[in-house]
């Protein structure tokens, strides 16, 4: 695998620039307290990566700004915490793009069905221009992506078959979660998909209210969904991200190094956090692999055609022009060095 490089901090200054200009700095002497949410379980690796970032932030700013972090929506479900930190009633969250696609219906765009191959393609997409142009997406909401982070491929689990193509996927009930990309992309692979909300999904799984459903591995992992799926393949269809926001009119009413360091520890902790998830997968396939359930490998070729109906269709309803650039930031050849 090739190195990545992390964001440099004359790009996390450049991101700054692009917010519009800081208030005037307050004396340093101030420690500035901030409290950070995410869905995460305590041994989840939202909750390692966020403890990253506060570290990095406190040596950045020689302890003038502390992160307290809150797993397990100890300050809010997604949804809650998300819009609070638009309205500024929180400081700092954990999101993710379909989350934001509520308020902002192009970040629907990053969960088309195959658009990435790998959480690598996410990192080269997402590190870059076509990233900023997302980001800007979210100011005028009141808000600031301080990073862009990892949630990983999903794959799909079931209790019936085993998957081997799409015509295995007819008739099966998925549970999928809210978004209507989702849906379509379901719809598409011939199953009857059903929304249900995460928090129940295991006891719908347990009780065969649904036959399956399609998650990363560290899902089927720590929500123990091994006891209640014979089967998973490893379809890799769609890209899960999380971005970090921050209330906007609290960065910028911190002293400019501090919004500088905040940005620069939020860039830098994304390819880490791609790197960290790729890590665990690795020890997270061979624990599902040693519960009991069968791992399929399988061609996507056949599964990329039988969606491609869903990526016409948004790239009408959609900005078409920002889905293009993301796939061909996608298919572009790394620069050479």
């Amino acid at each position: 695998m090739q190195r990545r490089d992390l964001i440099t901090g004359s790009a996390a200054v450049a991101a700054l620039a692009a917010i519009g200009p800081v208030a005037p700095a307050i004396a340093k002497k101030k420690v500035w307290k901030l409290q950070f949410g995410h869905t995460g379980a305590p041994n989840h690796h939202y909750q390692k990566i966020a403890e990253l970032f506060a570290k990095r932030v406190s040596e950045l700013t020689d302890g003038g700004v502390k992160i307290q972090v809150f797993p397990s929506d100890q300050l809010g479900k997604q949804l809650e915490i998300t819009e609070g930190v638009m309205l500024g009633t929180h400081q700092l969250c954990q999101t993710s793009d379909t989350i934001l696609s509520n308020w902002i219906p192009d970040f629907g765009i990053t969960n088309l069905p195959f658009i990435f191959n790998d959480d690598w393609d996410y990192r080269k997409v997402f590190d870059g221009p076509v990233g900023e142009k997302f980001a800007k997406l979210v100011e005028p909401k009141g808000a600031v992506v301080i990073g862009w982070w990892e949630n990983g491929m999903r794959h799909v689990t079931n209790n019936k078959r085993e998957i081997k193509s799409p015509k295995d996927m007819k008739g099966l009930n998925i549970r999928v979660p809210e978004g209507e990309i989702f849906v379509d992309t379901f719809k598409a692979l011939g199953c009857n998909p059903t929304i249900i909300a995460f928090g129940e999904l295991y006891s719908a799984l347990q009780m065969k209210t649904v036959d399956g459903q399609e998650n990363p591995p560290a899902h089927v992992v720590t929500q123990k969904f091994y006891e209640v799926q014979k089967y998973i393949t490893r379809t890799g269809h769609i890209h899960m991200s999380s971005p970090i926001l921050m209330n906007k009119k609290l960065l910028l009413s911190m002293p400019k190094e501090y919004q500088e360091a905040i940005l620069k520890a939020g860039r830098e902790m994304g390819p880490i956090h791609t790197k960290m998830v790729e890590d665990l997968e690795a020890g997270q396939w061979k624990e599902i692999a040693k519960k009991g359930m069968k791992i399929t490998d399988v061609d996507k070729a056949p599964f990329r055609a039988a969606v491609k109906p869903v990526i016409d269709k948004y790239k009408k309803k959609l900005n078409g022009k920002l889905i293009e650039e993301v796939m061909a930031a996608v298919a572009a050849k790394p620069k050479k060095k």
